[in-house]
């Protein structure tokens, strides 16, 4: 399975390099920058970037539902049945999703569809208030 993270903004460099950082580089991990060089055409580097995968299982995972990047690759993922989508990428989230495709590279559609779906809650889970108080400021880490 491939995951191909991709943002309007350079989150989806950032994600790549931290994911990177703690796992270590994987083959089945890439990143798209969209829109920051009016020069390069987001649609020309997902066929680029799609072209040596296209037969392969693709998450693409986006920044901001709604949002440009998001809106381009649901009409891009819709043509192939192997694709997936999510949006709202978190750090816990793509390391998830990285270990999973790295442990069951070969889960049929269904699979990948209901580990998406825990994936996400695990992302959701990430994101958390904390309450600052004198104990927290005081600790040393």
């Amino acid at each position: 399975m491939e995951i191909v993270l991709a943002s309007h903004s350079t989150l989806a460099r950032g994600m790549y390099d931290t994911a990177s950082l703690i796992m270590g580089k994987s083959k089945n991990l890439h990143y798209i920058t969209a829109y920051l060089d009016d020069s390069v055409n987001f649609c020309d580097q997902l066929k680029e970037i799609t072209a040596k995968i296209s037969n392969q299982k693709i998450v693409f995972v986006t920044d901001v539902l709604g949002g440009s990047v998001n809106n381009e690759l649901t009409k891009f993922v819709a043509e192939k049945p192997n694709w997936f989508l999510v949006s709202g990428m978190n750090l816990p989230f793509v390391l998830e999703l990285l270990n999973y495709s790295i442990a069951y590279p070969d889960d049929n559609l269904e699979e990948i569809k209901g580990k998406l779906a825990s994936l996400v809650e695990t992302g959701r889970e990430g994101l958390q208030l904390v309450e600052l108080n004198e104990q927290n400021e005081e600790e040393d880490f």
